[in-house]
């Protein structure tokens, strides 16, 4: 009698919770936040926007009560905001780009949905099946007595939550983001490879960086540390002034003498 009792409450849990918006993504973190699509005919909708993966062709959006999908072809970014209503993430369906060997030439892909995470001099881009945004564990600015090390600080960021993850890079004057680091929730064979070959093309303007990648100084999961260390910008070298401690003495004007023309005498 107490086990038909517990499996009636049971079932009669689970159909009500079929029946509610509540959504439970084990594993896959925040999936939808509160963001303004921006169409490319000049039209702004504001709502509850559902993460796209990165194949699919629509975006939904809740606005109001209404759930609407606006094609990816039609959309020129997707701004997302937390809680603050800061902006935090843009996401962007746009081709992009592969190095097809040793990163002298580059193969245009298809369209896909990738979000923009890091914005500067080179801006970062996440790429994934699905995303989420979960907690993370990043090392603090802050460092107590006694530690050679930052404390690692839990936040909040935007992640691929499915199993294969791909970061691209793009500079402001280049066409598309180009695929520069692989990696994985899962297994992580391989990736160091990939991320040496053509990190080290696409950094080759500063050799600094690439050479630290090159000796695997860096690996394909401080792609965050490489980017922030490209977009710092270059200390100004500021030229020492000497100052001499001793007084110009004003020199004398010098008086300029005219002479006077001699007046003529009436003849």
């Amino acid at each position: 009698m107490k086990t038909n009792f517990f499996l009636l409450i049971t079932a009669l849990f689970l159909t009500t919770l079929g029946y509610s918006q509540i959504t439970f993504n084990v594993g896959m973190g925040q999936q939808k936040a509160e963001g303004i699509v921006f169409k490319k005919d000049n039209q702004n909708v504001s709502g509850l926007v559902h993460f796209p993966g990165f194949k699919e062709k629509r975006i939904k959006v809740r606005v109001a009560d209404k759930s609407e999908k606006f094609a990816g072809k039609d959309i020129d970014s997707v701004q997302i905001f937390d809680e603050n209503k800061k902006l935090i993430y843009t996401f962007f369906y746009t081709k992009t780009k592969t190095y097809k060997a040793k990163g002298k030439e580059t193969k245009i892909e298809k369209e896909g949905w990738i979000c923009k995470t890091m914005e500067g001099k080179v801006s970062l881009y996440l790429g994934g099946l699905s995303y989420g945004i979960k907690d993370a564990k990043v090392e603090g600015d802050a460092i107590k007595e006694g530690k050679t090390k930052a404390d690692k600080i839990k936040i909040r960021k935007m992640k691929v939550v499915s199993e294969e993850v791909h970061h691209y890079l793009k500079r402001k004057n280049e066409d598309y983001p180009t695929l520069v680091s692989l990696s994985s929730n899962g297994a992580s064979v391989g990736y160091n490879a990939f991320f040496r070959e053509f990190a080290v093309y696409y950094f080759n303007d500063n050799q600094e960086i690439a050479k630290k990648i090159e000796e695997k100084e860096y690996k394909y999961d401080d792609i965050e540390e490489v980017v922030n260390l490209y977009n710092v910008k270059p200390k100004s070298k500021v030229k020492a002034e000497v100052k001499s401690d001793a007084k110009e003495v004003a020199k004398p004007k010098a008086t300029k003498v005219t002479k006077k023309k001699p007046t003529k005498k009436n003849k």
